[in-house]
C-alpha cells in the first residue's frame, strides 16, 4: 500500500503525544496527535508555515491549547523530499521539493484520519501553510471547515519574488531551459539563500501568478474562518486582503497585539477563536443529524444479509473490512459517499446507489449494535 501508517506512544509532553508515521510515496511522513477526551468536535489537521516543522512552538501550544478546549488534532511536518523530516528545514540540503507536494502530503494525512475513523476534519494552516491549506480545501467537499491563522496573501508572494529582484527572469528561464532534475545554483529559494534546486522545484515557486490564500478563500466549500495578528509585520497587508471577504461562509477575527507567530497567551486567545468556530460547526451539524434512533433494526437485520457475504470478520488485512459495532454514522456516510462516487470502488459504488434513505439508516444502525 502506498500508504501505512502507525501510533507510536511518546511521553512528550502531559498529554501524551502519539507519535504517527505515514509512509508517502519514497518518504515517510512524520506528525504528532494529540487527543482531547470526551470530545464530539472534528479532529484539527495542523499545518506549519514556511520551512517549519510540526514542533515549533507555535504549534505544539496550539495543540495543547486546543486539547483543553475539546478538540484532538493530529500538527504534521511537511517532508520537502526528506525522509522523516525533522526541525527546521535544511536550506544547504538540495531543493527538489515541490510546492504542489504539500497539497499532496496534506490529503494524505486526511486519508489517514478518515481510515481512523475521524472523518470530516478541521483544517487549520498559518502563514504558508494556511494559503496551502486554502488551495487543498478549495477543492474538496468533506471538511468541517477550515481556520487560516496570518495566512499568506498574493502580496507575500510577490514580495518573495521581489527578492530575486532583476535575476528572476533569467532564473526563471534557465529552469525552463533545463530537463526537471536539473540542479540549478540559485540566488533564493523561499527564504534560502544562494540553494541549490531543480528547475522543477525552482518552476513550481516562482513560475505562473502569484498566488495566496486570498486567492483561494471564496472557492472554499466549508465555512472559514481567518485569524489575523493586529501587530503582524510579515502580513502587514493581511487585514486589507481578508476583511472584505467577509461573508456567510467566512469570518475574520484580529487578535489583538499579537505577531505573526501568536506567541505566549495568543495562542489561547486563537484557541478561543476556533473553540466557538468548532462550536458554530456542531450546532449546524447537529441540525442535520441522521435518526438512527427510529430505525427499522429488523428491515436492517434482512438487508445485512446481503451485506455479510463479504463483510466478514478476518484476520487478514487486506480482506473487505467488518461493519459489526462500527459508529452508524461512520457506515451512513461511508454509503452516501461511495453512492457519490467521492468514495471509488465499483462494487459499493452500485450497492450503495440501490440503497435509498431509509434502507441506508436501518442498515447503519443495525450493524452500529452487532458486536464487533
Amino acid at each position: 500500500m502506498l500508504r501505512r501508517a502507525a501510533l507510536l506512544i511518546i511521553l512528550t509532553s502531559p498529554l501524551h503525544a502519539q507519535e504517527v508515521t505515514l509512509r508517502h510515496g519514497d518518504v515517510t511522513l512524520l506528525a504528532d496527535f494529540v487527543e482531547a477526551e470526551d470530545t464530539t468536535a472534528p479532529v484539527a489537521l495542523i499545518t506549519h508555515g514556511t520551512l517549519a516543522h510540526k514542533d515549533m512552538e507555535l504549534v505544539e501550544t496550539m495543540q495543547d491549547a486546543l486539547a483543553e478546549r475539546g478538540i484532538s488534532s493530529l500538527a504534521h511536518s511537511l517532508s520537502f523530499g526528506i525522509d522523516r523530516r525533522e526541525g527546521m528545514a535544511d536550506c544547504d540540503a538540495p531543493h527538489t521539493h515541490l510546492d504542489t507536494d504539500a497539497d499532496d502530503e496534506i490529503a494524505a494525512w486526511i486519508d489517514w484520519l478518515g481510515d481512523e475513523g475521524h472523518e470530516i476534519p478541521l483544517l487549520i494552516g498559518h502563514s504558508r501553510g494556511g494559503k496551502q491549506v486554502a488551495r487543498v480545501a478549495a477543492g474538496r467537499d468533506d471538511l468541517s471547515g477550515v481556520v487560516l491563522m496570518a495566512p499568506a496573501t498574493v502580496r507575500s508572494t510577490e514580495r518573495g519574488r521581489a527578492r530575486y529582484g532583476d535575476a528572476l527572469d533569467t532564473v526563471l528561464a534557465e529552469a525552463r531551459a533545463a530537463k526537471p532534475d536539473a540542479m540549478l545554483d540559485v540566488p533564493n529559494l523561499l527564504y534560502c539563500r544562494d540553494a541549490k534546486a531543480s528547475a522543477a522545484s525552482v518552476l513550481s515557486y516562482y513560475d505562473g501568478p502569484a498566488t495566496g490564500a486570498d486567492i483561494y478563500a471564496a472557492d472554499i466549500a466549508a465555512p472559514v474562518l481567518v485569524i489575523l495578528a493586529q501587530k503582524d509585520a510579515v502580513l502587514p497587508e493581511a487585514p486589507a486582503a481578508y476583511v472584505p471577504l467577509r461573508g456567510d461562509t467566512l469570518d475574520v477575527k484580529i487578535v489583538e497585539d499579537a505577531d505573526h507567530m501568536f506567541l505566549d497567551f495568543f495562542t489561547d486567545d486563537a484557541a478561543d477563536l476556533i473553540e466557538a468556530f468548532v462550536a458554530d460547526l456542531d450546532a449546524e451539524a447537529e441540525q442535520e443529524k441522521v435518526d438512527f434512533a427510529s430505525a427499522d433494526l429488523e428491515y436492517g437485520a434482512y438487508l445485512a444479509q446481503e451485506c455479510s457475504s463479504c463483510h466478514r470478520e478476518s484476520d487478514d488485512t487486506e480482506a473487505v473490512p467488518a461493519l459489526n459495532g462500527l459508529d452508524a454514522d461512520h457506515i451512513y456516510y461511508a454509503l452516501e459517499d461511495y453512492a457519490t462516487g467521492l468514495r471509488g470502488n465499483a462494487a459499493m459504488g452500485l450497492v450503495a446507489r440501490s440503497l435509498d434513505e431509509e434502507q441506508r439508516i436501518a442498515l447503519s444502525a443495525h450493524f452500529s449494535l452487532q458486536e464487533d
